[in-house]
């Protein structure tokens, strides 16, 4: 009891500075800030087709529509609206959350940080578990980011609608997705350290984007762990253009295997691979 005790405090001890050290480097750093402009931008363009839909005349006015331009289906109200930043979480989210497990692990190797790292006093499974902790933190506040300014474009637009329920509703979808899209990330903080490079775990993020995005579409996004988080959000549908069948528990048991996998794999990794 006593021994176990002793790591517990040791890993306390040694989490702490770490992910002290990994906030400082985030925050220091261009791609919070970039990060965070993609995700405020997706939002602006949910209002501005918020703004095109309640009221496509003065769009046109405006500039914001041609002349000839047609307007899809669609109503201007906040289950909408929600459920358009939803979309984006979905479609956007392993891109920009992808990128940022892949720059926190990616970037200690193009830097020659690692080695620093590694001489330090500190388990590199405390490393592995800062980065994940931090990487999680990050992405979590950007669809935190996401969700009031939809707020608070929505109140701007005063687009009817508006209910308690709803705007809860809608910040449990946009929630629940964004957390199952930063399970799916961490499989690519794996490749960028088995790899040492950005270029391999990158080029993993886009062909999970399109794979999602294809097995969505053909009807059995629910067994594809890339296809899942659009299926939560709502935004999939088959290819006979009917609405997605609700996911039952085996799509988020795939979902929670695919990160406890990538998970010991990224500790096992760091803990025992040569980084001479």
């Amino acid at each position: 009891m006593n021994q176990i005790a002793q790591r517990d405090d040791n890993f306390v001890g040694e989490i702490v500075p770490a992910l002290w050290v990994e906030l400082r480097k985030v925050r220091r750093s261009k791609t919070l800030w970039i990060t965070a402009l993609g995700f405020s931008l997706t939002t602006f363009i949910g209002g501005l087709f918020m703004f095109i839909l309640k009221d496509p005349e003065q769009a046109r006015r405006l500039g914001l529509l041609g002349a000839k331009a047609q307007i899809l289906g669609g109503s201007a109200d906040w289950p909408s609206f929600f459920s358009f930043v939803a979309l984006m979480v979905s479609a956007g989210g392993v891109g920009v959350f992808g990128v940022i497990f892949v720059w926190l692990f990616g970037r200690e190797f193009s830097d020659k940080t690692v080695y620093d790292f590694l001489s330090l006093p500190v388990s590199r499974v405390t490393i592995v578990a800062a980065k994940i902790i931090t990487g999680a933190y990050w992405s979590v506040s950007l669809v935190l980011l996401a969700f009031v300014l939809t707020l608070g474009i929505g109140t701007i637009l005063q687009l009817p609608g508006w209910s308690t329920i709803i705007a809860i509703n809608g910040f449990r979808v946009l929630l629940i997705t964004g957390l199952l899209t930063v399970i799916l990330c961490i499989p690519f903080a794996l490749v960028a350290s088995v790899t040492r490079s950005y270029l391999p775990a990158v080029g993993c993020i886009f062909l999970a984007v399109v794979l999602g995005q294809i097995v969505g579409q053909l009807g059995y996004g629910e067994y594809f762990p890339w296809s899942i988080p659009a299926l939560v959000s709502g935004a999939t549908e088959t290819l006979t253009g009917k609405a997605a069948a609700p996911l039952g528990l085996a799509s988020y048991i795939i979902v929670g295997m695919v990160g406890i996998i990538s998970l010991l794999a990224l500790g096992a990794w760091w803990r025992y691979a040569d980084q001479t």
